[in-house]
């Protein structure tokens, strides 16, 4: 199965490519123009699912960014017409940034490097996660939040 990983942000969306067990960060592209990208994206590479960034706080809570990332899941689903999944995406930007550091990238390069990297994890998550393959977006809509 093939799948796209998203990482919402708000100037700058990561994506990642999944297939089987592997996953690449392949770009980050402006926010305002990411749903036509992810569109473009799932119909070049054939994904059948998405799987997007669900920020919650260290302790597990809702944070700030949760009702964003929601919204932005939902745009997604809608604009798709795919199945969009929310995965935990604590810490995948903090580990982004350590591996853009040990990598060695300049500031201007690590932005997007970051971006795309913690979209890989998000799916890198979501196919090592045999058990918990992240919630679908209209069960998480469906709970009391």
């Amino acid at each position: 199965m093939i799948c796209i990983g998203v990482d919402p942000g708000l100037s700058r969306v990561g994506l990642a490519l999944g297939q089987g067990e592997l996953a690449l960060g392949i770009e980050s592209c402006p926010a305002d123009s990411s749903l036509e990208r992810i569109e473009e994206l799932c119909i070049e590479k054939g994904a059948e699912r998405i799987y997007v960034g669900l920020p919650l706080s260290l302790s597990g809570q809702e944070s700030n960014s949760t009702k964003s990332a929601v919204q932005f899941a939902s745009a997604v689903a809608e604009h798709t017409g795919l199945d969009v999944y929310l995965i935990d995406e604590r810490l995948t930007s903090a580990h982004s940034l350590k591996l853009s550091r040990a990598a060695g990238k300049s500031s201007k390069e690590s932005k997007s490097f970051i971006d795309a990297e913690a979209a890989r994890l998000i799916v890198e998550s979501a196919i090592a996660s045999k058990h918990n393959l992240g919630v679908r977006l209209g069960d998480y809509l469906a709970a009391d939040h």
